[in-house]
Parts: C-alpha cells; structure tokens; sequence
C-alpha cells in the first residue's frame, strides 16, 4: 500500500511539474522559416519552378488539383501532415514517411527553389484564412 502512495505522489508531482513548466500548454506557434514569404518579386519565379518541376502535372497549373490534392481549396488532403513552412518543406524534400510526393522531384531542388514554390503556393491559396499558420 506504501508503495502505491509512493508512485502515486511521484506521478502527481510530475504531472504538476509539466503543468507549471507550460508543458500542457498550447504548442508555440511554428517558427516562420520561408525567407521569400511576401516578396511579390519571387512569386513569378516560384510559378515558373512550380511548372518546371512538374508540380503542375499533379497539382493542376493553377494549383486547383487534379491527380493531386488542391493547393488553394481546404478540400481533400492537401494539408494531412500540417502546413508550417518546416513541414511542407520536409514534405516536397520526400522526407516525410507516408508521404505521397514524388521524392525525385524535392531532391532535384535546391532548398532556395523549394522555399520559392513555396512562397509562390501560399500566394494562391485562397481556403479558410483560420487554417493558416504562415
């Protein structure tokens, strides 16, 4: 019976530790990491890689989706795996397990190139404003 009072004091005590750390609190918000988010200069760049690198053949030429998910409507998954700059970065590079996009293509890109598309979808997406975490 000690013994159970015992474990149960030590996982209290834990529990309020994660609490007064801010460990149950809301997860930050993620860190901003695209260094061409609202350069209107880069967007036409970035809409010639999305067409170079073929994204077009998958996601439709103006990102409304075809084969694959819609990039500017909230329909479909689009966003399965989140939408922070980190995470769709990670997931046009092929290094997101599950993921269905074609790895060959992220790897072909430099990271600038990437980070343009990028910027260049975000500028044309035009679903559920509440959604967005860029």
């Amino acid at each position: 019976m000690r013994r159970v009072a015992v474990v149960i004091a030590v996982t209290s005590a834990m529990c309020l530790g994660l609490i007064a750390s801010g460990a149950a609190q809301d997860p930050p918000e993620p860190k901003k990491l695209n260094p061409y988010m609202g350069q209107e200069a880069v967007l036409a760049e970035g809409r010639a890689l999305y067409i170079k690198y073929g994204c077009s053949a998958c996601h439709g030429v103006g990102g409304g989706g075809g084969m694959g998910p819609s990039l500017i409507k909230d329909r479909g998954p689009a966003w399965k795996f989140g939408s922070s700059d980190q995470t769709l970065f990670k997931l046009v590079k092929g290094e997101i397990p599950g993921a269905t996009m074609p790895k060959a293509i992220g790897q072909a890109m430099t990271d600038e190139e990437i980070w343009k598309v990028l910027a260049y979808i975000r500028s044309i997406y035009g679903g559920d404003k509440s959604k967005v975490n860029w």
